[in-house]
């Protein structure tokens, strides 16, 4: 039940907050409201990462062993970097971000993804 409860927390409760940095003017069209958007977004996006890292402290993953939402919360790590949001901050998560970055099927997919981006690009 608490891998379930993990994977709706990356799905509701962190996944929202990035889609508002990536586009904050589908949260508020306001002029000028975007950097206000990105803000409140990132700062909630901490307050998750900070809960994360105190899940995290002094283990690998977030059970005993590689699991589905060690997977989601990669993946939420990685759309934070690739938004520019740093995890520094955030040991554990980091550390975490990174053992996971040296996973064999992570690699895999990672080289499979850069395969298809650059022939997305070829195309273009």
């Amino acid at each position: 039940m608490k891998a379930v409860s993990l994977l709706a927390w990356c799905s509701s409760g962190i996944h929202p907050y990035l889609s508002r940095i990536n586009n904050p003017p589908k949260v508020c069209d306001a002029p000028g409201a975007s950097a206000s958007v990105i803000k409140f977004a990132t700062e909630a996006l901490f307050e998750n990462f900070r809960i994360a890292d105190e899940m995290l402290a002094g283990r690998d993953y977030f059970f005993d062993h590689f699991t589905a939402p060690d997977a989601h919360f990669f993946w939420c790590c990685r759309r934070a970097t690739q938004l520019e949001v740093s995890i520094s901050d955030f040991s554990n998560v980091a550390a975490h971000f990174q053992r996971m970055q040296e996973r064999p099927s992570v690699k895999k997919l990672l080289a499979y993804e850069k395969e298809v981006n650059e022939g997305f690009a070829k195309t273009a």
